[in-house]
Order: C-alpha cells, then structure tokens, then sequence
C-alpha cells in the first residue's frame, strides 16, 4: 500500500535557501511515494499547525529544514491525539543537532532512512506555561532550559549565524549574552526535591549535544531510555563562568560543587521576575513552567542502529 506523504518546509532555514534544496531533491523524494505532498510555512508556529492538521490522514509527515522546524512539526503532531503519523527529517537547516543524534548526518542518510520506512519511539520533552492567560503546551526533542541558555540563545540571532556558522556562533552568543547576565532568583521542584536562591542555569537534556553540535549541553543522555538528565547550576561570577566555559563546551562540568546533575521526569521552575524559556533552538516561553517527559511518545524514522546519546 503507498505511503500518504506530507512535506513541510520551512524556506527561512538554511538561510534561506531550504526551499531551492527541496526543489532540487523533488524527484528523489517522489521515489519515497506517489501520493506525496509538499508544503511551505509562512510564519513561526505555521508548521505546528500544518502537521496538526495532517496527523490523522498522512503516514509520515517530514520536517525539512533545522531543528526548529523539527521541534515545530512535532510539536504539531503531538497535539493530535488521533494521529498515525510517523516524523520523518530532511535536516536542511543551519543546526540539525536533532537529525545528526539519530543518525541521519545528511541528505542522503535521512532520505536512506525515509526509504526504509523503518519508525521507533522516541521521548519528548513536554512544556507547559501561561501565556496571555491561557495555557501553552509546546514540546522539544533536545532539551528545554532557563537562566543562560536561554539567554545565550537570544544573543545567538540569525546575523550571528550568517556571519559565523554553526560552529562558532553559539560561542559568539555566550560571551555576548555573558556581558549582560545576571543570575535570577529561581525556586525548582525538580522529581519532587526543591531548590531555591539564585540560579545560573536549570536543564531538563533529552540528548547529549546542542548548539549545531558545539556543546555537551547534557552528558550521558539519550533520546530513548525513558528519563532526562536533570541540570541545576547555582549563581557563578562571570569569571567563573569564563573559566569553566571549556567544560560548558566538552560536558565535564558534572562534579562541580555548584552543579547538581542527576537524572529524572520533570521539573517545575518558578523565578522572580519571570525568565525566558527555551526549547531546543527557540526561546518560546517563560516561567513558571513545568517541564516533563513523554516516554516514547513519538514514532520517527531513523535507522534501527543510530546511537541515540
């Protein structure tokens, strides 16, 4: 039976060039199917939306572009509790941490994977807050964070990016967010065990890699073993922060007496004033939020063997 396919581009990844590299993989990707649709975003959240509405009727709904627009389509897939749809990836994008961690490092790969149709579970963070009085629920795949990474990731804008590459514009970030920053005062429940005073950094990781590959943001995890690995980093000076920053990017920071890292389900996170919160690559809320994890919530392609930390 021919698979339903649905392709959602985003045309704003890859800096702009995602959807001239979809039109020219056109005829490669109707080898995967007959019955194959392709459509463009117009805005942020439009592919969440997209892939909403396509959950109950394709098999496989395939995010081209980076990790965002990753995040988006799943996003939209969870939020259909009728949906038989699998995510498939096209990693196009700037970052596509996310693709590289299941084993789809290219084009090619990922269009190997989709070919052979093979899904499995995967864990996913789930986030909810109020926004403009209601409450919002969005999911990542990565991990979600408040305090520095978070801030890190409104410093490290599309200019950066397009001046300095995956490889060096997360650092660019962090020394120019580093400037500005001043550690929140946070209270944290984190699997029931709560914390409070001024906090540096709070990570809830789903795998072990973020920022275009450039930082062991959370050692040890992995997008399949049904838990997260937790992260609380007290209030550190600036200095310390810029001495410590090699084991920020190498994950060697575990051990340090104002880190507690350990594994767990979910984190609520309040501070005073409210803080941003980012999932994956966007900042998309604040706190107080709640963040916990969905075992095996979604079905992806990717190959049977990829290493998942």
């Amino acid at each position: 039976m021919q698979r339903r396919i649905l392709v959602i581009t985003n045309p704003a990844a890859a800096a702009g060039q995602a959807q001239r590299q979809v039109d020219a993989l056109q005829f490669r990707l109707y080898q995967l199917s007959l019955d194959l649709r392709n459509v463009v975003t117009t805005a942020p959240g439009h592919a969440a939306e997209l892939a909403r509405l396509a959950a109950p009727d394709f098999d496989l709904v395939i995010a081209a572009g980076g990790d965002g627009t990753v995040r988006e389509v799943a996003t939209g897939l969870l939020s259909n509790p009728e949906r038989r749809a699998a995510l498939g990836i096209l990693p196009i994008g700037t970052g596509n941490d996310v693709a590289e961690q299941l084993g789809l490092p290219d084009v090619d790969g990922a269009l190997a994977a989709l070919a052979a149709g093979v899904a499995r579970p995967l864990d996913v963070i789930e986030a909810r807050w109020t926004e403009n009085s209601r409450l919002a629920t969005q999911h990542a795949l990565l991990f979600a964070a408040a305090g520095f990474a978070a801030d890190v990731l409104q410093w490290t804008g599309p200019t950066v990016k397009r001046w300095f590459g995956k490889r060096f514009s997360y650092s660019v970030g962090f020394f120019r967010a580093l400037r500005h920053y001043h550690s929140p005062t946070m209270r944290v429940c984190a699997d029931g065990r709560e914390t409070a005073g001024r906090m540096f950094h709070v990570c809830a990781g789903n795998s072990e890699w973020a920022g275009g590959g450039a930082m062991r943001l959370s050692p040890g995890a992995r997008m399949d073993d049904g838990r997260l690995e937790l992260c609380l980093i007290e209030a550190l000076g600036k200095v310390e922060v810029l001495r410590r920053f090699p084991q920020l990017l190498r994950g060697t920071f575990p051990g340090h007496p104002k880190v507690r890292y350990f594994p767990g389900c979910e984190l609520q996170i309040e501070s005073d004033p409210p803080v941003p919160l980012a999932l994956d690559g966007d900042v998309v809320g604040q706190t107080p939020a709640t963040i916990r994890l969905l075992p095996g919530a979604l079905q992806i392609v990717a190959p049977p063997s990829a290493v998942t930390a």
